[in-house]
């Protein structure tokens, strides 16, 4: 019997936490359809990030 995983990656900003037009970046990892959020400790410009493509 095979066993099927899922993993994905995805990138985003916060806008409520902006200060001086710049927002921290966030990480979810999906593994298997459990979740996990992690900040990456980096900011960007927000007029800079493309939420289409979850990169700046």
């Amino acid at each position: 019997m095979q066993s099927q995983s899922t993993f994905s990656l995805s990138f985003w900003i916060n806008a409520t936490r902006a200060i001086n037009n710049y927002s921290p970046v966030y990480a979810r990892i999906t593994v298997n359809g459990k979740r996990a959020n992690i900040s990456l400790k980096r900011k960007v410009k927000i007029s800079e990030w493309d939420s289409n493509k979850g990169k700046a």
